[in-house]
């Protein structure tokens, strides 16, 4: 038997892609993991991305996504 966690959807204001990305703390955060988690790949497969690239929460949205399916591809694959 699997448990059904339910999570509601985000109010819809709370994705600004202008917002600049310093002012979204969980974000950056998340970020700075994925910018340290690159670090472990062979460089041919890295993105090249630095922390002073990304400016605003689209940025980072693009960039967490470039990142997600080189670490999980069939994600990407699925979509």
């Amino acid at each position: 038997m699997s448990n059904i966690i339910r999570v509601p959807k985000p109010n819809p204001k709370s994705y600004n892609p202008d917002r600049p990305l310093e002012k979204n703390t969980l974000l950056l955060n998340q970020i700075r993991h994925f910018l340290e988690l690159e670090k472990t790949l062979p460089p041919e497969q890295r993105t090249g991305t630095r922390l002073e690239d990304l400016k605003t929460e689209a940025h980072a949205s693009e960039y967490a996504a470039k990142v997600t399916a080189i670490f999980h591809p069939q994600v990407e694959k699925a979509r």
